[in-house]
């Protein structure tokens, strides 16, 4: 769960997408931007499944890298193929 500090709360969180075998950790994600912890390679049009766990909640949805992600681009776009 999240840690409690004197001054207010701070949640776990974790996000990572899912591509066949690939388990590829997120850095941050946006509305329409993923941004990996590693830099990666995937064609566009890749598609996987975006999980997002904050405090153990678990949310999914299934996702598409519209131009894929190249070494060296750190945020690639990302389109909804199927919403939470």
């Amino acid at each position: 769960m999240g840690i409690s500090h004197n001054d207010g709360y701070s949640a776990t969180v974790e996000a990572f997408l899912l591509i066949g075998d690939q388990r590829l950790k997120l850095a941050k994600v946006g509305r329409d931007r993923l941004t990996f912890s590693h830099p990666c390679e995937l064609p566009p049009g890749a598609e996987g499944t975006l999980t997002i766990k904050i405090d153990g909640d678990e949310s999914t949805r299934l996702v598409a890298l519209d131009d894929g992600a190249f070494t060296g681009s750190d945020s690639v776009r990302y389109s909804t193929a199927a919403p939470f």
